[in-house]
């Protein structure tokens, strides 16, 4: 395991002319969240551009750094030998400052647009472990690592870079165990980053009574691919989002998270429950679907509903009546993964499952009835989330299709978190062509994807 040192001072070098080496960024910005702070500093790292961030996460209720940003900071700095001011837990001014290239390196950078740090100097270790106070999500942490890691990883004479987190795996506003594993890892190397996978070694809850939990990353870097030369690529890939087809759907996976306690008139647990429901709205909606969305015969007397696969992916009970999780994944015949997914339920209750009313009747049978009317809503919307991703919604009526603006393969959180890897595919200097002139539907963004990509134009453009 490597242990957090500090940072090595900064050299007197610069970069080339025409690429700034400090940049301030405005955390109020769009999003004006965690998501900013992140993707500047994977970028700070991996270009040797020093960034300031003011007013860090401004537009929260509770500005500042939390725990899990300054984790990431501090292991950022780590490896990439950085120094710091103002990374500590509530620190609204943060300034990451990477150890700034040799002149003779950073004129020969691979980066076509950005000098890229150079390796000859790092050294990375196999293993790395980072346990938070609280269980703040593993995966926004792994977000800010993810990128610098994958270049970097090379320097470790191993596999892969192994890392370990303590803290949050599921839990809202922010993408669960279940959602990285089964829709961002297969979606990544889809896009052609190398393999990652992902351990879970116990559940990290936000949801009822705190509870941490622990996962491990396994990150391949750079050059793990081989390109068609028959030599290791390190080059970040050329992404361009609309030179992918949608496809059809192949087979739909439900993973739910629910307790198994009773519910009131019926055989069946909660998690039961939203199984049964959930296989059998999705039923009902694949029936009544134009064909063209599926991946069946041609037969008209074919039954979609059975020759479309909707599987149980994991089905695990959980100890508190506010941990009910459901996701949604549907696999397309061009090998993407579309992911809905939700809690259900009170996300604050954390105490007895059978509290008295005032009129000292138990809560049970309205907890009951609760779950029901929950479970109901939360499945539908789940299922009306994947579907709309699966229609068009801009008529082609007297437009040219070429020019029409559309929806990528991508769900809408999938969507954000590509896009710094799309930046750094064009900011490699790769020569390949892509093929698409088709234009992606700004109205398809969230505010998430709109604030990365304002992160990486300011991070990596020239003056």
């Amino acid at each position: 395991m490597a242990n957090f040192q500090s940072p090595v001072p900064s050299g007197d070098s610069q970069p080339p002319p025409g690429f700034p080496r400090h940049i301030e960024l405005d955390g109020r910005t769009l999003e004006g969240g965690g998501q900013l702070v992140r993707n500047a500093l994977a970028l700070s790292a991996l270009t040797s551009r020093t960034v300031t961030i003011n007013h860090v996460r401004g537009n929260r209720g509770k500005p500042g750094l939390k725990a899990s940003h300054a984790a990431a900071v501090k292991l950022l700095a780590e490896i990439s030998r950085s120094k710091v001011n103002g990374g500590e837990v509530g620190s609204q001014c943060v300034t990451f400052e990477p150890k700034a290239p040799a002149s003779d390196e950073s004129t020969s950078s691979n980066f076509h647009k950005s000098p890229l740090v150079s390796l000859l100097e790092l050294s990375v270790q196999p293993e790395y472990t980072i346990q938070l106070p609280t269980p703040g999500s593993v995966f926004l942490i792994f977000q800010a690592l993810y990128p610098y890691l994958l270049h970097v990883g090379s320097r470790a004479e191993t596999d892969c870079v192994k890392v370990t987190i303590t803290g949050g795996t599921n839990g809202s506003s922010s993408p669960s165990y279940d959602y990285a594993s089964q829709v961002m890892a297969p979606n990544f190397a889809q896009l052609g980053l190398p393999p990652l996978s992902i351990d879970l070694h116990k559940r990290g809850w936000t949801i009822g009574p705190i509870e941490m939990g622990t996962v491990t990353f396994h990150v391949h870097p750079l050059g793990s691919i081989v390109n068609d030369e028959g030599a290791p690529d390190t080059r970040f890939p050329q992404i361009n989002i609309m030179d992918y087809e949608h496809g059809k759907i192949t087979q739909i996976d439900i993973t739910v998270l629910a307790p198994d306690s009773k519910l009131s008139g019926e055989s069946k647990t909660v998690r039961k429950y939203i199984e049964k429901q959930t296989r059998r709205r999705l039923r009902q909606v694949v029936q009544i679907m134009d064909s063209s969305n599926f991946d069946i015969p041609t037969d008209p007397d074919s039954d979609r509903a059975d020759i479309v696969p909707i599987t149980i992916h994991t089905s695990e009970p959980t100890t508190h009546r506010s941990r009910v999780y459901l996701l949604l994944v549907a696999h397309t015949s061009t090998g993407f993964r579309i992911g809905v997914d939700g809690f259900m339920g009170n996300e604050k209750a954390s105490g007895p499952p059978n509290k008295k009313h005032k009129n000292g009747k138990k809560a049970k049978h309205h907890e009951t009835r609760d779950h029901q009317i929950q479970a109901h809503e939360s499945v539908t919307s789940c299922i009306d989330a994947l579907i709309e991703v699966f229609v068009e919604e801009i008529s082609k009526q007297g437009r040219d299709p070429a020019k029409d603006a559309k929806r990528s393969v991508l769900d809408l959180h999938m969507r954000d978190q590509i896009v710094v890897f799309e930046a750094l595919g064009e900011a490699h200097g790769g020569t390949d062509k892509t093929k698409s002139r088709q234009q992606e539907g700004e109205q398809y963004w969230s505010l998430h994807t709109q604030t990365s990509k304002w992160v990486c134009q300011k991070m990596l453009e020239t003056e």
